[in-house]
């Protein structure tokens, strides 16, 4: 039997391993649809919440301020987000994806869902089923833990 310790040392080496993967997956599908791995990010979280303020996607994000401007300006530059004033305080910006942010994300989603039907097609439904349980969970846990200081 494995120790705790052994086995969140295999756990890094596991998640490490298939992070990097998935993240140049995702950068190079994203380049293709023509958005950055930022603006891919960003449009996910308008897409899952109809929309936001920017400092709600800089925390979303954990981006500092300047940088999530930069990804907005860049964004309306690109077409690819609507800004709308507040309803009540006409100052605060409302960000949503625009028509043509949402037709790229969901055309670049789409193509990384069936590269994921690939990666799945050999687990039973079950083992499907947990190894998406698996990740979610770890997921949270991880966003809800602060990290540990450094020794």
């Amino acid at each position: 039997m494995s120790s705790i310790a052994a086995d969140a040392d295999a756990l890094f080496d596991a998640a490490t391993a298939f992070i990097r993967i998935y993240q140049f997956r995702s950068r190079d599908q994203a380049l293709s649809f023509g958005l950055t791995v930022a603006q891919a990010y960003t449009l996910d979280l308008l897409l899952s919440c109809r929309g936001t303020t920017q400092n709600a996607i800089a925390g979303a994000l954990q981006l500092d301020k300047s940088t999530t401007s930069r990804i907005i300006k860049g964004m309306t530059r690109a077409r690819l987000i609507d800004i709308e004033r507040g309803e009540h305080d006409q100052r605060e910006k409302f960000i949503v994806a625009s028509r043509e942010g949402r037709k790229r994300y969901t055309r670049m989603r789409a193509a990384i869902v069936r590269q994921n039907e690939q990666l799945l097609s050999e687990y039973s439904a079950a083992g499907r089923k947990a190894v998406i349980k698996a990740l979610r969970q770890l997921a949270e846990r991880a966003s809800t833990r602060p990290s540990p200081a450094p020794r």
